[in-house]
């Protein structure tokens, strides 16, 4: 089972989080979709292949295609995937885009840092939490 599956569409994010993971998250399994729509495919495909669903999404909002208000909305619409947690992990810092995420069905909405260090305290931060302390209910 993956403990969290990120959807971010710009390569670098993709790459500081999987560098991150790798230094510092080791025991965290992960996967990263480029897109909400390889993200959706992920999840249709662990479910035929009875693998269970992430115990967290952390998902980018500004995507291209897609979008993470769409996944949202997808996500929150689907009884499989419903209390999934999920997490906006955004470099916008928008009132507007944070009530849309929030009203959506958002679980937690995070600014993206900007700095390696600072990004990595925050994952960290962020998995202990909902990975090690928060009770599941799916």
């Amino acid at each position: 089972m993956t403990d969290v599956l990120y959807i971010e569409d710009n390569a670098n994010e993709a790459d500081v989080f999987a560098r991150l993971m790798r230094k510092k998250l080791q025991s965290i399994d992960y996967k990263i979709a480029n897109s909400g729509t390889e993200m959706l495919q992920y999840l249709r495909e662990a479910d035929e292949q009875n693998d269970g669903l992430p115990r967290l999404i952390l998902m980018d909002i500004n995507m291209n295609g897609m979008n993470g208000f769409d996944v949202i909305r997808e996500l929150r619409n689907n009884s499989r995937t419903r209390l999934v947690p999920i997490i906006a992990f955004s470099t916008s810092d928008s009132p507007n885009d944070v009530r849309k995420a929030y009203q959506l069905g958002v679980n937690a909405y995070l600014i993206k840092p900007g700095g390696y260090q600072s990004t990595g305290e925050l994952l960290e931060r962020t998995f202990a939490f909902w990975l090690a302390d928060n009770i599941r209910s799916y």
